[in-house]
C-alpha cells in the first residue's frame, strides 16, 4: 500500500478530521497571509497564483497547521516506539534517547507524511477550503 493510499484509507475512515478541522481553521486565520504571501510572489516576476496554488504553497511554506496538535501527535509517536523498545527488550528504555532516537530518524519524515496529508485533505474538498479563504472575516456590530 502506498503513502497515499494510506492517507486515502485514513481519509475515508473519518481518522483525519481533526486535521480538516485544523484546516479550515488555518484557512480562515490565515487568509490576509495568504494573499500577502500570493502578492510576494508577484512582486518577484512570478505569474499569478491561482487560489488553489497559492493556498497549498502558503501551507508547504509554513510547513504546519496547528503546531499544537503536531507536537501532541509527534509525543504519542514517540511514546508508541518506547512502548515497542520495551516489548522487544524486555525492559524498560530510556525515554530521552528513544525521543531523540525518533527526533533524529522519523521527525523529517513524519513532517513530510503530514503535509502530505493536510495538502491530500485539501484537495478531497477544495472547494470548500477555497470559499472560506474568499469568505470575508466576520464584523462586529
Amino acid at each position: 500500500m502506498t503513502e497515499l493510499d494510506e492517507i486515502r484509507e485514513d481519509y475515508d475512515a473519518g481518522r483525519l478530521e481533526d486535521i480538516k478541522r485544523d484546516l479550515e481553521r488555518f484557512v480562515i486565520v490565515h487568509r490576509g497571509k495568504i494573499e500577502a504571501f500570493r502578492k510576494e510572489q508577484e512582486t518577484k516576476g512570478l505569474p499569478p497564483l491561482s487560489d488553489e496554488v497559492a493556498l497549498k504553497f502558503y501551507i508547504i511554506r509554513h510547513r504546519t497547521i496547528n503546531p499544537g496538535r503536531e507536537i501532541h501527535d509527534q509525543l504519542r509517536e514517540i511514546e508508541r516506539e518506547k512502548w515497542i523498545r520495551g516489548i522487544a527488550s524486555g525492559r524498560e528504555p530510556d525515554p530521552q534517547e528513544v525521543a531523540l532516537d525518533w527526533a533524529k530518524n522519523h521527525s523529517a519524515g513524519w513532517r513530510a507524511h503530514r503535509v502530505t496529508t493536510i495538502i491530500y485533505c485539501f484537495d478531497r474538498d477544495k472547494d470548500r477550503y477555497l470559499r472560506l479563504l474568499k469568505t470575508p472575516p466576520a464584523t462586529a456590530g
